[in-house]
């Protein structure tokens, strides 16, 4: 998982570089650019999430399998798809219920760094939570980031670098599984604060008065 994570994220790194070189020759207006990356970036994530979504899910359905690993799978997809829901209907919202959530995902992995035994024996046990974790709240961050480009792109640098930093003081067990997760996150939040740098004092075009006025 972790080499196919690399792959993808360089990946996406060539693909939004490609489409900001496009956009950038065709289009002269910031903000229709800055645009353009954050819903890259976004399509970005949401393919890596369906990806992951899938290899947890065949991870969960074959250990333990059965009833108990669709309940895994819907301990997290369901979650996950209500905050997504949250971020685009009630981006207010959101916003600090996804920072809420990122932050107690950080202290978790604090816990891990002075903890380390304890979380190692609950993650052999109930699988890699820390990394499902990070899936299930970056895509909401994703989504929030199609309304609240900034927030978004501070929050998914968080969950890309905060719960790796922290746990990898404690141990490196489990960091890799961490690490394959958090890249394409953290990718994804580079580029929508690039975006927002882009359109920073851009007037949307739709918002320009027009020579009739």
């Amino acid at each position: 998982m972790f080499a196919v994570t690399i792959f993808l994220a360089a990946a996406a790194l060539i693909l939004a570089a490609g489409v900001m070189g496009i956009v950038s020759l065709r289009q002269p207006d910031r903000f229709l650019r800055a645009r353009a990356l954050v819903w890259t970036a976004a399509a970005i994530m949401a393919a890596f999430t369906v990806l992951a979504g899938m290899f947890i899910s065949g991870y969960a359905l074959a250990d333990p399998g059965g009833t108990e690993g669709l309940m895994l799978i819907v301990s997290w997809a369901l979650p996950m798809a209500a905050l997504a829901a949250l971020a685009w209907l009630r981006p207010a919202w959101a916003a600090p219920a996804l920072t809420v959530l990122t932050a107690l995902l950080i202290s978790a992995g604090i816990w891990f760094a002075v903890d380390s035994p304890s979380w190692r024996a609950f993650e052999n046990a109930n699988g890699p939570v820390r990394a499902v974790a990070v899936l299930a709240l970056a895509f909401p961050a994703a989504v929030l980031g199609l309304k609240r480009t900034p927030a978004a792109g501070w929050l998914l640098l968080a969950l890309g670098v905060g719960p790796i930093a922290f746990s990898a003081l404690g141990s490196l067990a489990g960091v890799v599984a961490l690490s394959a997760i958090s890249v394409v996150p953290l990718i994804t939040g580079l580029l929508y604060l690039v975006a927002a740098r882009v359109a920073h004092g851009a007037v949307p075009t739709e918002n320009m008065p027009t020579a009739a006025a």
